[in-house]
């Protein structure tokens, strides 16, 4: 028995190719349309997601996991590695990093460290840790490397975005603002930021071309960036209108655009985009 895995689950919006790349295991988080539940990434692709969407047809709920399905995972890693680092969405974003916690506890004592870990980021914000740990696996880190690694990440991986509408937000119930503020908030298109895992207003915007804007600007603000992810749900179009803006600052080409999965786009909708940006570390 040697060496190290990283697990998370699907709010990561980790593309599947790079997850079997780089040897990572991602839990699904279920989709509820109805009376149908899929799992999101395997049952269901991104294109049928959002065109059920946009047609009008569905507003997706989600749910994380139940612990008996990490508690598998774990059972069926454990004779092959001796360290798992277990990665999830925010603590307050769902019960994804619970559940995993309580299979962790379900589990006899053995020779395999397993570490549960609240990122207290979501997307790419969760995907960029996951992917720097997990390469930091494949060239032969240490588990005390890794874990500080991943310290380090979380608290240099930033994630910022704006949504066409806030009813899907507010259907799913991950927004717990005042009434007055949710009002205000519908005639807007508000930057929202995920601050130590909870999602609050960044910027007020009223246009989406303003709202663009202002991921430039997030971006901009940094003093050093070293990674930059486009995100987008529904509007590949608009990241290129992202991307003349963020050119002078940071190199166009090296911008990697990625979409929503559907597990974070229930809670955006149709017409969302965002930035994850890693600043990097000294």
């Amino acid at each position: 028995m040697a060496g190290i895995k990283i697990v998370t689950d699907s709010t990561a919006d980790i593309p599947l190719g790079l997850a079997h790349e780089l040897g990572i295991e991602v839990v699904p988080m279920y989709l509820h349309v109805g009376e149908q539940t899929f799992r999101a990434g395997l049952d269901i692709t991104n294109d049928q997601f959002y065109q059920w969407m946009q047609d009008g047809r569905i507003k997706a709920t989600t749910s994380s996991p139940p612990p008996i399905m990490y508690e598998q995972l774990y059972r069926r890693l454990t004779p092959d590695y001796d360290h798992i680092f277990s990665l999830h969405l925010s603590g307050r974003l769902g019960s994804t990093c619970r559940a995993a916690q309580q299979a962790r506890a379900r589990l006899p004592a053995s020779a395999t460290r397993i570490e549960v870990i609240d990122t207290k980021l979501a997307s790419m914000g969760l995907g960029l840790v996951v992917t720097h740990a997990a390469r930091a696996v494949r060239d032969g880190a240490t588990p005390a490397e890794v874990a500080q690694l991943i310290n380090n990440l979380n608290q240099h991986c930033h994630v910022v975005f704006f949504v066409d509408t806030i009813e899907y937000l507010e259907h799913t119930g991950r927004l717990s603002l005042a009434t007055s503020v949710l009002g205000s908030m519908q005639r807007i298109k508000p930057l929202m930021l995920l601050d130590e895992g909870e999602i609050v207003p960044y910027e007020r915007t009223r246009t989406r071309a303003k709202a663009i804007e202002g991921l430039y600007t997030f971006i901009e603000d940094f003093p050093h960036v070293q990674e930059v992810i486009a995100l987008y749900s529904t509007t590949p179009e608009d990241v290129e209108k992202l991307l003349e803006k963020v050119d002078p600052i940071f190199p166009r080409d090296q911008v990697q655009i990625m979409q929503f999965g559907p597990s974070i786009g229930a809670h955006l909708g149709p017409g969302a985009m965002g930035v994850a940006v890693f600043e990097g570390m000294e």
